[in-house]
């Protein structure tokens, strides 16, 4: 009975944090990068082929992993793994985003593992979600 009361803690933590479906976002990209990977053509893709919003959401729970915000207040993580930065940015790059080119920068210093940017980047991402708890004042050691 107590297993059944933590999973269920947990279970709510994660959902009430939007954990689970970023998480299912990811999953969701790494499908579409795959499909699109075995597409023949090279057309880029409609900006409303994929949600931007999902798109920012990612972004945002990934440079949550580097930050310290205000209060300490942050709102899930993704962890940022060379699989899901690869996945995310083959999707960008097929798809005709109004910031596309920004969001190619950073998953670019991301692959190499610089995140001397992931303030500004955090709160880039935070303010196109609409932001107003959480902003970035520091990265972590």
């Amino acid at each position: 009975m107590v297993i059944i009361g933590i999973l269920g803690f947990i279970f709510y933590k994660e959902s009430d944090s939007g954990n689970l479906k970023a998480k299912s976002n990811i999953s969701e990209i790494k499908k579409i990068d795959k499909e699109l990977s075995e597409e023949e053509s090279e057309e880029i893709k409609d900006n409303d082929y994929y949600p931007i919003e999902n798109i920012y959401d990612i972004l945002h729970r990934m440079s949550n992993t580097k930050i310290i915000a205000e209060d300490n207040q942050i709102w899930g993580k993704i962890e940022m793994t060379p699989d899901s930065i690869s996945s995310i940015k083959n999707l960008i790059e097929k798809v005709d985003y109004e910031d596309k080119e920004y969001m190619l920068e950073v998953l670019t210093r991301w692959e190499n593992n610089d995140f001397s940017k992931a303030v500004e980047e955090h709160n880039y991402f935070w303010k196109k979600l609409g932001g107003t708890i959480g902003k970035a004042t520091g990265l972590k050691e």
